[in-house]
């Protein structure tokens, strides 16, 4: 049994190295409505301040609550410097266009845009920090009809996803070592035998 064990090695080295888990982790931003009873997934805009520094905020609390007041184009939150500062430091110079699901920000307020009139507007005074995907007006009558105010929780969850890239690395070293290792050893037999 030793003998076998010895023998086969580099096999069991394999079969070591491939049940070992090389994980990456996946990050997922998700919008969340009482609980859980709506979700949507969002993305936010890294090359924009408000965008870094509200992405910053999720991976340090992994969950953010923010309870916006209900408008007509929007549902809007006013800052408060003690509980939820400013995730914008300087007014915006350039006029953006607008569609449904857009976060906003500027240095008062930050937003999510539930209906936009024209389909396309344009507005000077915010920063798009991110999108809510599938966020659109029809989805949220039955929310925003409940009451003026809305409490949402933006959550940034990790996903461990095993690394096929590591993997395949790993597979393609083990496989040059192999036949390399077959190579010297049908090298060494042609020379003994000649």
């Amino acid at each position: 049994m030793f003998e076998c064990v010895i023998r086969n090695k580099y096999i069991y080295l394999y079969i070591y190295i491939c049940l070992f888990h090389f994980v990456v982790n996946e990050e997922k931003f998700i919008l969340r409505y009482n609980g859980g009873e709506k979700e949507w997934g969002f993305s936010l805009n890294l090359d924009d301040e408000g965008g870094r520094e509200f992405y910053n905020r999720l991976q340090k609390n992994k969950k953010i609550e923010v309870n916006f007041k209900v408008d007509y184009m929007f549902v809007n939150f006013q800052y408060n410097n003690d509980t939820f500062p400013s995730l914008v430091k300087t007014e915006p110079t350039e006029s953006i266009n607008i569609k449904p699901g857009d976060i906003l920000a500027n240095m008062k307020h930050f937003f999510i845009v539930t209906y936009v009139p024209n389909n396309n507007t344009a507005y000077s005074i915010y920063y798009k920090i991110g999108h809510v995907d599938e966020f659109s007006r029809p989805g949220l009558n039955p929310i925003l009809n409940i009451s003026k105010y809305l409490n949402l929780e933006f959550v940034l969850e990790e996903i461990e996803k095993p690394d096929a890239t590591k993997i395949a690395e790993i597979n393609k070293k083990i496989i040059i070592i192999i036949m390399f290792i077959g190579l010297s050893i049908l090298l060494i037999l042609f020379i003994l035998f000649i």
